[in-house]
């Protein structure tokens, strides 16, 4: 080969039976080559940087000038980390992230990339070095499951924003074989987000926006007119309250915007109108009567809105089986278009309600949603008041086929644990394969009876009328607070079997005990 030749490859080889594919030499990982070195020198940046060599990149053999070596301190630097200990580091900040309740996109700060680099140079987060395509991310996902050991009965869901690779991600994977019945779940909060902000674009409504923050960025930039506000606040007695800028890149702080300023109407209003405090051209910023009006019809019909975006990105809570009883319950109660509305709020209802329907896909069949089955298992919402009698029932008729379905599943797992461990301990397993047949064989388990006792359980499930504190309940400590019971149960169980036992008595007690 001829020509210029990146001293990239003295760390990189071609894998032999791929050639799309190199190995790092360095931590043996396998990444896309198309011709390319980018990706290779990002990795070396980024994984292994003391191994980087800034020099120019060496020439062939042909070369006039001989090919540069390596430094001396890279020659002496200790030998790449090994799998196990790769393993062990990322198991560990996956602890770290789901016990202190941490965002996952914490692994991307710079402050955690220096701690990681301090500690340990020759770690990487895994970071995704190919284009962000639908198919590669997918590829990229897959091969996490497998990491992670995740079977595909237990892919149920794929979580992700709005954007348009992600959702292409999960509509290819809904439609692998290897995945399951896996649903794609869009972010619940992002999602509205999206609904409120196609509403607030509507003509005159962003023109009453606009007018906004040009009033917010009046006073942000001057300290005089700051002064003056809060002079004039404490004056009237009205909250001393800093005007909001709103951001695109946060949510809901258009509605924050309009509704500190509808607060601060009278003290922003005294300041423009100061000859000693506000030029001339600047006293035209203020809003006119139409556009208060307008703001005030905004607020009006998004703080609800905000609410529920609030509490569908709480992290500290179950939100999914929530999400269509709220955004149903929104739809019949607050974006119904009344006779006394403007027509602002008109306009603004009927947007957010098209908005919700096409991104949750309200108008459609919605037995098989995992968003309604997540709520027939939620005692808040299992009555599924929200749905017709028809499709209620079609919902219960799900639930109870994926329970069902669930001891097959089980049993298919059991199967691939016994054969994974078979290759270290071969008569183990497969004695405990004939022992599972010879128990089903004696029990003589009938899958009709399972069946209705599926239909039972259900129907019993449903029929439980235990009240509960919608507002207060969180189902997170619920069930918490229930496998603690069961726990103190099990323990006084087992106190009163010894104490039985002991005793000689233990049939007839425990029997009286256990009815």
């Amino acid at each position: 080969m001829s020509g210029v030749k990146s001293r990239v490859w003295e760390h990189f080889e071609k894998v032999t039976d791929n050639p799309k594919k190199v190995l790092c030499k360095l931590c043996k990982q396998i990444f896309s080559y198309h011709s390319s070195t980018t990706n290779m020198n990002y990795h070396l940046k980024h994984a292994h940087p003391l191994y980087v060599d800034r020099a120019t990149p060496s020439t062939s053999t042909s070369s006039s000038q001989p090919p540069l070596k390596l430094s001396q301190t890279t020659l002496v630097l200790k030998p790449p980390l090994s799998d196990k200990r790769k393993r062990d580091i990322t198991d560990k900040i996956a602890d770290f992230v789901a016990l202190d309740m941490r965002p996952v996109n914490i692994v991307e700060g710079e402050g955690f990339k220096q701690m990681m680099k301090f500690i340990e140079p020759g770690y990487t987060t895994k970071v995704l070095e190919v284009s962000h395509t639908a198919a590669n991310i997918a590829e990229r996902l897959g091969e996490v499951m497998e990491e992670f050991g995740i079977p595909p009965e237990k892919r149920v869901a794929l979580v992700h924003d709005n954007a348009a690779n992600m959702v292409l991600c999960a509509q290819q994977l809904s439609q692998n074989p290897s995945w399951g019945n896996v649903q794609g779940i869009r972010c619940a909060g992002h999602t509205l987000q999206l609904c409120i902000n196609a509403a607030v674009k509507l003509d005159p409504i962003c023109r009453v926006i606009a007018a906004a923050r040009r009033l917010v960025g009046h006073f942000k930039k001057s300290a005089k007119a700051t002064s003056a506000l809060t002079l004039k606040q404490k004056q009237q007695n009205v909250a001393e309250h800093k005007l909001i800028q709103d951001v695109s890149t946060r949510w809901n702080s258009t509605y924050s915007m309009l509704e500190r300023l509808l607060e601060q109407r009278c003290p922003v209003t005294a300041v423009l109108s100061e000859p000693g405090t506000t030029h001339r051209s600047d006293r035209d910023l203020d809003l006119t009567t139409g556009a208060r009006r307008i703001a005030e019809d905004i607020v009006s019909v998004l703080r609800p809105m905000i609410t529920l975006t609030e509490l569908l990105s709480q992290d500290v809570n179950a939100s999914l089986s929530a999400t269509l009883p709220m955004l149903v319950n929104m739809k019949r109660r607050h974006l119904l278009s009344r006779d006394d509305d403007s027509t602002t709020v008109k306009a603004v209802k009927k947007k957010i309600t098209e908005e919700i329907d096409k991104r949750w896909e309200l108008t459609g069949s919605l037995e098989g949603s995992i968003y309604i089955q997540a709520a027939v298992l939620d005692p808040r919402f299992k009555s599924l008041s929200f749905l017709d009698a028809e499709k209620r029932d079609d919902a219960y008729a799900t639930v109870s086929d994926l329970a069902e379905s669930l001891s097959p599943a089980e049993e298919a797992t059991a199967q691939r644990e016994d054969s994974s461990g078979a290759e270290e301990s071969e008569p183990a397993p497969k004695r405990q394969r004939e022992k599972q047949q010879d128990i089903s064989m004696l029990m003589a388990f009938d899958e009709d009876q399972e069946t209705e006792d599926h239909k039972k359980e259900m129907k019993t499930y449903l029929e439980d009328r235990t009240k509960t504190k919608r507002r207060a309940f969180d189902i997170l400590n619920a069930i918490r607070r229930l496998q603690e019971e069961k726990k103190i149960v099990l323990i006084e169980m087992d106190h009163h079997w010894r104490a039985l036992q002991t005793r000689g008595d233990g049939l007839k007690e425990l029997s009286c005990l256990l009815s």
